[in-house]
């Protein structure tokens, strides 16, 4: 039998101590027999640490690597993505268990299709001790397959919808092409969006991934993908980004942001930007549309505090609530904002104006 290839598991934790160890162990009950797996400590602040070193201690082929201050999920994320050599890669969370054969499943499909950049599985959600709230249902695999990039990268776009399909072994070629995540709502849409310009995108129906308590509400989500949320600073200061406010326009915008940087010629790059809103329009018009109106009835106070700050970080607070609008205007221009761009333009102006003249 030809030898298996290695596949790097990475397992990224922050005071996990009482969920971390179900995982590992899930991790040692794989079937396929070459891993490599290293365990990332995040800052963890509970007994998480202990556990951890004594799994190295008792499994020296385990590695074992800390970090004095918490970076975040998507800066822990990135760190399990980029560590490691192997030609497949696995980010696992602290959270969420693996059924035992698990990777041989899915490397069986990333053998058989070269083509492919990452393979998952079909999931399920439980609580406690492993009692099962619910099975996701078929439509939530991803399968990303036509021969071109922009189609597989439109099938993600139209269909991803929660994170089991996010959570499978990734080809490192293909990974090692991905810009650096960014710390936006709908991070992972964003990543599998990319990801399928570089290869194929394929699942295992089984059932063998479970996720632990499923998933969180979209405005949490989007807090907690703030580089200021990573780095455990408040999003209710003037001078905090404002994009958290509307979720899922800044996915849609993140889009954008990403394609205008991927690893495609120009012309394919034009087209995918072109569809992006109208494919997020078709999916999420009525939510958009919500959205668009929370950050409105936001902006007397957003305004009324760059009246009261330094002038000195005026242009900075403005700049946060002008990138805010400007996602609004690309994604859903029946929302006019042009206006309130004006009044934030004059707002700022005048406050620059009149420091200029108290200094003088």
């Amino acid at each position: 039998m030809p030898a298996r290839p290695l596949v790097d598991v990475n397992l990224f934790v922050c005071d996990g101590a009482a969920t971390v160890g179900p995982v590992i162990e899930s991790l040692l009950a794989q079937t396929w027999p070459n891993l490599s797996i290293t365990l990332f400590d995040d800052g963890s602040k509970d007994g998480t640490a202990t556990i951890l070193a004594d799994y190295a201690t008792q499994f020296p082929a385990m590695q074992l690597r800390r970090t004095s201050c918490n970076g975040g999920a998507v800066a822990a994320f990135q760190r399990a993505f980029w560590s490691g050599e192997a030609e497949f890669v696995m980010p696992k969370s602290g959270d969420d268990v693996l059924a035992p054969d698990f990777i041989e499943k899915t490397m069986a499909v990333l053998l058989e299709y070269p083509e492919c950049a990452m393979c998952h599985a079909g999931g399920l959600v439980f609580e406690g001790e492993g009692n099962v709230r619910e099975v996701y249902p078929a439509a939530h695999r991803l399968l990303a397959t036509a021969a071109g990039p922009f189609e597989r990268a439109l099938a993600v776009m139209r269909s991803y919808t929660s994170s089991p399909s996010f959570w499978g072994v990734y080809r490192r070629s293909a990974v090692d092409r991905l810009a650096p995540i960014l710390y936006r709502a709908g991070w992972d849409h964003v990543l599998l969006a990319e990801l399928a310009l570089y290869g194929e995108i394929r699942h295992v129906p089984e059932v063998l991934y479970w996720r632990r308590d499923g998933g969180r509400p979209v405005h949490e989500l989007a807090r907690r993908a703030t580089l200021a949320a990573n780095r455990r600073l408040s999003l209710a200061g003037p001078l905090a980004e404002q994009r958290w406010r509307t979720p899922l326009i800044t996915t849609a915008y993140a889009h954008l942001e990403t394609f205008a940087v991927a690893r495609i010629d120009e012309a394919l790059r034009g087209c995918l930007m072109g569809v992006v809103p109208d494919v997020f329009r078709a999916r999420w018009m009525p939510m958009l549309l919500g959205e668009a109106r929370v950050l409105g009835g936001a902006l007397p106070e957003l305004f009324s505090a760059i009246g009261r700050i330094d002038a000195a970080l005026v242009p900075w607070a403005a700049a946060q609530i002008a990138d805010s609008l400007c996602q609004v205007q690309a994604i859903v221009p029946e929302v006019d904002f042009s206006a309130a761009l004006c009044d934030l333009a004059m707002l700022t102006g005048k406050r620059l104006r009149s420091a200029n003249v108290g200094a003088a």
